[in-house]
């Protein structure tokens, strides 16, 4: 039985940052033993700066390829399958937030909102002319 390839290859690198591109998930890309282990995609990722580049590259737009897979989930969906296919498009919906959250993740908005009154505001500018007054700031 052949060992699984440790050595990096360019053309193991490239399909699996097409596989990655394309939707596919790295245990699954990895699981033939044809195939490196996820250890050893790893290991390329910290030792190869070009690989490390494509592949985050993929990522990007394995997340771009998931959420098309939720859009086509929920559009097949029926009566019958509605619970099982809001689980699966929850499970893609926290993946994609994950491998991009930029764009697929929460969109957090501060609350900025200050309240201050007409008095307080006054008191403090009293006191700063006050300070200035005196040579402070």
């Amino acid at each position: 039985m052949a060992e699984r390839p440790t050595e990096f290859s360019e053309a193991l690198a490239a399909e699996i940052c097409r596989r990655l591109a394309d939707g596919e998930l790295l245990c699954d890309i990895c699981r033939p033993a044809r195939m490196p282990s996820r250890d050893t995609v790893r290991r390329w990722q910290s030792e190869n700066g070009p690989f490390r580049d494509r592949y985050a590259a993929a990522r990007d737009q394995q997340a771009d390829a998931l959420a098309e897979e939720a859009i086509g989930i929920a559009r097949n969906a029926d009566a019958d399958t509605v619970a099982v296919c809001r689980l699966q498009i929850d499970t893609i919906k926290w993946l994609t937030a994950k491998i991009a959250p930029r764009r697929y993740g929460e969109k957090v908005v501060p609350d900025a909102t200050v309240k201050v009154s007409i008095g307080d505001a006054i008191e403090k500018g009293r006191e700063r002319v006050g300070r200035m007054r005196e040579g402070g700031s």
